[in-house]
């Protein structure tokens, strides 16, 4: 029974297999017949273009083709005519040869764009042998009647390029009023010879402009240079029409051709095409074959929408606009007192109080620090009023209370007011109109020094408040010495030479690196460092480290103006200064030989100083020379006890 029932399950398995089996090979050549469809649905596209992909132009128009063509439906290849570089009939006729080859081996284009004169004339040319049937959609053609012509071809449409000649010449004279000759750089193209018949028409500006010629059909490139030279004062301007053949056929990139005219000249320049633009050309209203190729494009995808071509007629008025370099107008000196709206100005200054990113950093980066300032003034505050309690009821000297909380009184106002007039001075200033560059960086500069000393007073506050607590923590490891010398070398050689002071490391050849928390001995180094440089107008800053026992001890030297003898008790001390009226030479708050010392107790050593007044101080500390464990915090005894 259990095998009949199984042999049954196994006919039915063997005929549900073979009827899936039966329908995939009936569905199979619908399948092929679809996928059939779908390569026959791609468009095919033969874009023919009159130079070669290194054209400056050919940036901006695949830049629209990829944009505005859908690859997926849309297959296009790519022809180069390549007509800057190689303009013989010879050459002409080996593209056709082989353009021709190619299209006897691929199958029938759907649609031809053609960019620039030489490819229309071209396909104009064999349109009946080549192209016959087939819709053809151009741009970027100078020869504007025959652009036109072509509303009475069925196959053909597009968008002329129409340049702005008399709107550039009117444009260089608004800019420079005293504008008296432009002088037009040309050669022997198609295009250029194209521009150079609608020059007449620069005759009807309301402007009196002379013109003059430096045309490449006559001239080498060397000649061209030497007249170029020859060129100058404020009453002239150059017009770059095209300059990429000579009158020896010596072919130069466009790029390469900008370069010998703006090297060769500091006349302004100005440009009827986009390209060029920030690589020295000064402005015009010029001609962009993104915006040109943008239109053409619009209509090519209605013709393969299945639109008739004969019902989309040529584009006559050339999108173009006017555009500005303002970095080569202010060097030219033409900067007007209002830039028209319409105009596409480059590298310009922001507008309003001209805050560079540098710039707003720097503001949001002062208003973070005054509020920080204050915080941390009303909490140090707030501290002293609790210690000061505290003071009294342990009937502790009142006095000597008072006196230091005068004197850190009497500095923080100081170290606030100094910096915070600086900064808010010179800021003002950069809102002023007609501040030059140079006075801007310099400006800028003076409200970075003054946020760093700023910045210093908070680093003193929060490093005294942490000591005082407890909450510093201590991370002893061992340090090459040397290299953190050099740190030190890097950041405050070029300051002390400023102040014609030699800036000098000794190295040890005995001992090389030590155990201590790498962040509080920078700290202790730079302290010392600061005040050298500060009291010293003279001589030379020392900084040096050797053994001695089971310690290592450094210095910091220097030939400033020194310690007298009834001072010298008093400077480790909190708020303690060698000037401590209102009216001082040096600033500061008084904390830092208090942090220093603190510091170095912490790492268990010792500081102290010797000096000879107006001859220059020393500043000794040690550090043990051994891996110690100590505790992970500073104690607040530390900072208490001498």
């Amino acid at each position: 029974m259990i095998c009949k029932v199984l042999v049954k399950n196994r006919k039915k398995r063997f005929c549900f297999t073979s009827c899936i089996f039966f329908l995939l090979i009936l569905l199979f050549p619908f399948q092929l017949k679809s996928q059939k469809n779908k390569v026959i649905k791609q468009k095919r596209i033969c874009l023919i273009h009159s130079y070669n992909s290194n054209f400056p132009t050919y940036t901006h128009v695949s830049k629209a083709i990829n944009e505005f063509v859908d690859t997926t439906h849309h297959r296009i290849d790519v022809e180069f005519m390549n007509s800057k570089e190689f303009a013989s009939d010879d050459y002409m006729s080996h593209f056709h040869k082989l353009f021709c080859y190619k299209l006897s081996k691929r199958k029938r284009y759907d649609l031809f764009l053609v960019a620039d004169d030489y490819a229309l004339e071209y396909v104009l040319k064999y349109q009946n042998q080549f192209f016959k049937d087939t819709p053809v959609v151009f741009w970027g053609i100078n020869n504007i009647a025959l652009a036109i012509e072509q509303n009475q071809n069925q196959f053909c449409t597009g968008v002329v390029e129409a340049i702005s000649m008399k709107e550039t010449v009117d444009l260089a004279k608004k800019l420079n009023p005293k504008l008296e000759e432009i002088i037009v750089v040309s050669d022997n193209t198609i295009t250029c010879k194209t521009c150079l018949d609608n020059l007449g028409n620069v005759q009807d500006t309301s402007f009196s402009v002379n013109r003059d010629m430096l045309n490449l059909s006559n001239l080498t490139y060397v000649e061209f240079v030497n007249n170029l030279k020859k060129l100058e004062g404020d009453k002239k301007a150059i017009l770059l029409v095209s300059m990429f053949r000579d009158k020896l056929s010596e072919y130069k990139p466009f790029y390469k051709g900008l370069n010998l005219l703006k090297t060769n000249t500091a006349l302004p320049i100005y440009h009827l095409w986009k390209h060029g633009f920030d690589n020295g050309i000064l402005g015009g209203k010029v001609i962009h074959h993104y915006r040109q190729a943008q239109e053409a494009l619009k209509m090519a995808n209605r013709i393969l929408d299945g639109q008739n071509i004969s019902s989309i007629p040529v584009l006559e008025e050339s999108p173009n606009q006017y555009f500005i370099d303002y970095k080569m107008l202010d060097q030219a000196k033409l900067v007007p007192s209002v830039l028209p709206a319409d105009w596409v100005i480059i590298n310009q200054p922001d507008s309003g109080i001209h805050l560079s990113k540098r710039s707003l950093y720097l503001f949001l980066t002062i208003s973070s620090l005054v509020f920080a300032l204050l915080f941390f003034f009303m909490y140090y505050a707030k501290r002293e009023n609790s210690l000061k309690k505290k003071l009294i009821k342990a009937q502790m000297d009142a006095n000597k209370v008072d006196e230091l909380k005068n004197a850190f009184l009497s500095n923080i106002s100081h170290e606030i007011r100094t910096p915070m007039n600086g900064i808010l001075g010179f800021s003002e200033f950069l809102t002023l109109p007609g501040v030059s560059d140079e006075d801007r960086v310099e400006y800028i500069d003076i409200i970075s020094e003054n946020s760093n000393k700023l910045l210093n007073v908070v680093d003193e506050i929060i490093d005294i408040a942490k000591v005082q607590s407890g909450h510093s923590e201590i991370k002893m490891e061992l340090i090459n010495i040397d290299t953190l010398l050099l740190e030190i070398e890097y950041e405050y050689k070029i300051r002390a030479e400023r102040k014609n002071l030699k800036f000098m490391l000794m190295n040890s050849n005995v001992v090389k690196s030590v155990y201590a928390d790498k962040q509080y001995l920078l700290k202790i180094l730079k302290k010392l460092v600061d005040n050298a440089i500060k009291f010293t107008h003279g001589g030379r800053i020392e900084i040096g480290y050797y053994r001695k026992a089971d310690f290592i001890e450094f210095y910091v030297k220097d030939t400033g103006i020194g310690i007298s003898n009834d001072l010298m008790h008093i400077i480790f001390d909190n708020f303690r200064q060698i000037q401590e009226s209102d009216i001082r030479e040096y600033g500061g708050l008084g904390l830092g030989l208090s942090i220093t010392k603190a510091f170095v107790k912490s790492m268990g050593g010792k500081i102290w100083v010797e000096s000879k007044e107006n001859e220059g101080s020393c500043f000794f500390f040690t550090l043990p020379n051994k891996d110690e464990h100590y505790a992970s915090l500073i104690s607040a005894d530390i900072y208490s006890h001498n």
